[in-house]
């Protein structure tokens, strides 16, 4: 019966999406269209189901010459999810476009009950971009993040933008498509992750008060499509150094004397190496990677070698122990997210079946072995600061 209410529901949406054509770069155009930029989806009051859809603000001219259609969010609520859908046509005085949507956000709720239904419902019409991003909204509801996050200045699509924007900058780098993720969740007994945002009190001055931003703060890790727990921002750059996925980012270590020092992460590379070894397996996951030094705290010579091969040994104990500490978590959960069943199978594949039958009792008694490879490229004198005696010689 349930199933059956979910794809009624699939159905209601389509029909408000129907009748939508590709963008015309016109005002006339423009105005009889609901532009959707972000799909929200959240559980609402007493179980009730809950669809946000914002637009694209358009009044900057974005949508071509004469454009004056200024962003806006509708909300639509219903018992089920089909009367949030069938409701959601019934509130907006154009025609919804989905074919230019970017993000979809999913309330924390909703995302431990289950995403796939609403995945499903939005990908089965033929306009909706199966490049757009997804984000679970932790801690709060994702109509809320949208409310507190739509300003005159910006809109929740801009902001998302910013996070996308700078995200290679980062070492969450782990973007997951409407496409993947529903290729990714019709498999049986896989696990994934999607990145979470959470809402924090905006920087930009002039903004009303309540008016929050957002940042990217980690992953969220599914077992098949429902959120099984958050991972911390240095678990998450753990599960994408044993994923092979850093791109960039900042390591943050002390030197001899306390002062901290930055280190940037120019390149990164990592092997996974399953063996299976006196009828135990194991798994030995090799990382290296270089960086430059970034910014020093004070100020002082570090062209020493002494000095860089502390520094060196200090930024391979802080990966080693995100790495350790992402495993740990994984296997607490029993949570094979880093994909390893794949790297078992391929090495054993006669084992294929004993692996996927068994691995639930298997994975958490894996034994892992990591090992950090590194070095700094980047090197330069840095000049002792001035003391406060010296700058009184110098009046």
């Amino acid at each position: 019966m349930r199933k059956y209410a979910i794809l009624t529901a699939l159905l209601a949406l389509m029909a408000a999406l129907s009748g939508c054509t590709q963008i015309i770069m016109g005002r006339a155009e423009i105005d009889k269209l609901f532009i959707v930029r972000v799909f929200s989806f959240d559980e609402a009051e007493k179980g009730k189901a809950r669809i946000t859809v914002t637009t694209k603000d358009l009044s900057t001219g974005e949508g071509g010459e004469g454009a004056t259609q200024k962003g806006e969010s509708v909300v639509s609520e219903g018992d089920t999810v089909f009367d949030a859908a069938r409701n959601l046509s019934t509130y907006l005085d154009r025609k919804l476009n989905a074919g230019h949507t970017e993000f979809i956000l999913f309330g924390e709720s909703i995302a431990r009950k289950g995403v796939l239904p609403y995945l499903d419902l939005i990908s089965r019409h033929p306009e909706f971009r199966y490049n757009a991003k997804l984000y679970i909204v932790k801690g709060d509801t994702a109509n809320s993040l949208v409310e507190k996050a739509n300003t005159s200045k910006y809109f929740v699509g801009d902001r998302l933008a910013r996070i996308e924007e700078h995200i290679g900058r980062t070492s969450i780098s782990g973007m997951v498509t409407l496409n993947e993720a529903l290729l990714i969740f019709d498999e049986r007994n896989l696990d994934t992750f999607i990145p979470y945002i959470e809402p924090v009190p905006t920087r930009v001055s002039g903004e009303k008060p309540g008016t929050c931003d957002m940042v990217l703060s980690g992953y969220g890790i599914f077992r098949e499509d429902k959120l099984l727990y958050f991972a911390s921002w240095e678990e998450s750059r753990g599960i994408n150094w044993i994923m092979n996925r850093i791109g960039s980012g900042i390591i943050v270590v002390k030197d001899q004397t306390g002062q901290e020092i930055s280190l940037i992460i120019i390149h990164g590379n990592s092997k996974v190496k399953p063996r299976i070894e006196g009828g135990e397996l194991h798994c030995a996951v090799e990382i290296s990677f270089s960086t430059n030094i970034g910014e020093i705290m004070g100020g002082r010579s570090i062209f020493d070698r002494a000095s860089l091969d502390y520094l060196t040994e200090q930024q391979e104990k802080s990966i080693k122990r995100e790495v350790e500490n992402a495993i740990r978590t994984a296997q607490e959960k029993n949570s094979d997210h880093f994909s390893i069943l794949s790297k078992f199978i391929i090495k054993y594949p006669l084992l294929r079946d004993y692996f996927q039958e068994n691995w639930q009792e298997l994975f958490p008694n894996i034994k892992f072995e990591v090992s950090v490879d590194s070095r700094i490229d980047g090197t330069f004198m840095i000049n002792e600061p001035i003391t406060a005696s010296e700058e009184a010689v110098g009046e």
